[in-house]
């Protein structure tokens, strides 16, 4: 007999965006729930797309498919310019800018390690990945010491 909450075993989501072909990456069946509108999705496999210029965000192994419009949350990745990096605690690329012009080591950084060290993030339900954003952060933080209008 099959747990309720187990993925059903048949299917697997295609690896390329219905939209954009670009490869996307897995993503657990409970992070589309919780950051989608409207009911709960049927239980399948879902891949995320982040392809800045699709406005396709998750789709799945049994024909789901997911739009920007459809969520509670816009996705940094698809927003650009100040879109967030951290969705727990709500930092954007901005204040990561702004951090970085002001001198010194990133607080904001150190502040997000530390609460997720401490177990008070719930990154697989509010982080549209799925993951935690400490590696999403960190790389933006390198992006941004490269831009001259930052590091002035």
């Amino acid at each position: 007999m099959q747990n309720c909450c187990d993925l059903p075993p048949a299917g697997r989501a295609r690896s390329r965006c219905p939209s954009s072909g670009v490869a996307g990456k897995a993503v657990d069946w409970k992070t589309v729930a919780a950051l989608t509108r409207g009911p709960i999705p049927p239980r399948q496999r879902f891949r995320l797309c982040r392809d800045a210029g699709c406005e396709v965000v998750y789709y799945g192994s049994a024909g789901a498919v997911f739009r920007l419009d459809d969520l509670d949350v816009r996705p940094g990745f698809k927003q650009g310019g100040d879109g967030l990096v951290c969705y727990c605690f709500l930092h954007r690329r901005g204040d990561l800018a702004r951090e970085l012009r002001e001198g010194g080591p990133s607080r904001i950084f150190d502040s997000i390690r530390d609460a997720v060290e401490a177990g008070d993030c719930a990154c697989e339900v509010r982080n549209p990945s799925g993951k935690c954003c400490l590696g999403e952060v960190r790389s933006t933080i390198r992006n941004l010491q490269r831009e001259p209008e930052v590091t002035r």
